[in-house]
C-alpha cells in the first residue's frame, strides 16, 4: 500500500486541468484559445450583423397609374434621362443595362427608334411630416411640388376654385374646395375649427423621397402585331398606314423610410427602385 506526504495524492495533470477549465467556466470566461478559432469568430461576426444595425426602415416606390405598351418586334429605343432636382446623384443609368439585358437596342438617334422613354427626376428631398409617397404619386404626371413633397396648388385650380369655393356668378358653390380650404385652415387635420379629428399613430423614423416624372412614346415603327397594315387600333388612332403616337405618362416616386437621414445610403436604393420600375414596363 503506497503511502503519501500528508496523505493526499498528487493532483494528475488531467484533473488539473478539468480543475483549471471549471474555475474559468464559473468565472464567466471562455479559454482563450477557443477565441481564436475561425468558427468562433464568424459565429461573433454573424451575432454582430443579426442586431438590427441597419438604418433602413423599409423601401419601395409609388407610381400614379399604369401604363400598357402594345406588342412590337422593334426593339428599338431612344433614352432621356435629366434630373433638375437637388440629389445630381440620381442618375438613373442602370435602366439601360436593364433594357439591354431584356433584348432592346438603345440608340442616340431618336428618329431611328420605336420607344422614346423619357425620364425627368423633379424633386429630391426630406418628406414632410404628414407627407406619404401615395400622396405625392397620387398628384400626377407634371404636378409641382412643394417644400417636402406636398402638393403644389396651381394658379387654375386657385381661380376655378374661386374665394374659398364660392364661384363668381351666383352658381352652386364648390363643396370640395370649399372641404379643402377648410382642411388647410386647420393646418391639415381635417375638419373646420375647433373639430378634433383622431390622428394616425406617427410612424418612427424619417422618409426620403425621389420623384420622377416618366413619358414613353410608342411611335408604331413597322407593322404591328395581330393586325394589318392601315388597320391598327381606332379611327382616331390612325392615319393610313402609319398609326399616329402612342404617348403615355406617369409619376413615379421611390422613397426610403430611415432611422435617421443618411441622403447617400438613401440615393442608391431610390435609383434602383425608379430605374427597375422604368425597365419593368418593357
Amino acid at each position: 500500500m503506497t503511502r503519501y506526504r500528508n496523505g493526499l495524492a498528487p493532483a494528475s495533470p488531467v484533473s488539473d486541468s478539468l480543475t483549471s477549465w471549471d474555475s474559468r467556466r464559473l468565472e464567466g470566461r471562455q479559454p482563450p484559445e477557443l477565441l481564436r478559432t475561425p468558427l468562433t469568430s464568424a459565429l461573433i461576426l454573424i451575432l454582430l450583423f443579426a442586431t438590427g444595425c441597419s438604418n433602413i426602415i423599409r423601401s419601395g416606390l409609388m407610381n400614379s397609374n399604369t401604363v400598357f405598351l402594345d406588342p412590337s418586334m422593334n426593339r428599338t429605343a431612344y433614352l432621356q434621362l435629366r434630373n433638375i432636382s437637388e440629389n445630381q446623384s440620381v442618375t438613373l443609368n442602370d435602366i439601360k443595362a436593364k433594357l439591354t439585358g431584356k433584348g432592346y437596342q438603345l440608340i442616340n438617334d431618336p428618329e431611328q427608334a420605336n420607344y422614346w422613354i423619357q425620364v425627368k427626376v423633379v424633386y429630391c428631398h426630406k418628406g414632410a411630416d404628414g407627407v406619404t409617397p401615395e400622396s405625392v404619386a397620387k398628384a400626377g404626371f407634371g404636378a409641382g411640388v412643394s417644400s417636402g413633397g406636398t402638393a403644389m396648388a396651381s394658379a387654375s385650380s386657385v381661380d376655378a376654385g374661386g374665394m374659398g369655393g364660392m364661384p363668381m356668378g351666383g352658381s352652386m358653390p364648390d363643396m370640395n374646395a370649399m372641404m379643402r380650404q377648410a382642411m388647410a385652415m386647420s393646418g391639415g387635420r381635417g375638419g373646420f375649427g375647433g373639430m378634433q379629428m383622431p390622428q394616425a399613430p406617427k410612424e418612427d423614423g424619417v422618409i426620403y423621397l425621389c420623384v420622377a416624372d416618366v413619358q414613353i412614346t410608342d411611335r408604331k415603327m413597322g407593322k404591328p402585331l395581330g393586325r394589318p397594315t392601315g388597320m391598327t387600333g381606332t379611327v382616331t388612332e390612325r392615319k393610313g398606314d402609319n398609326p399616329l403616337p402612342k404617348v403615355q405618362q406617369m409619376r413615379m416616386v421611390g422613397h426610403v423610410r430611415q432611422k435617421d437621414l443618411d441622403i447617400p445610403e438613401a440615393t442608391p436604393i431610390i435609383q434602383e427602385k425608379i430605374s427597375t420600375g422604368i425597365a419593368g414596363l418593357f
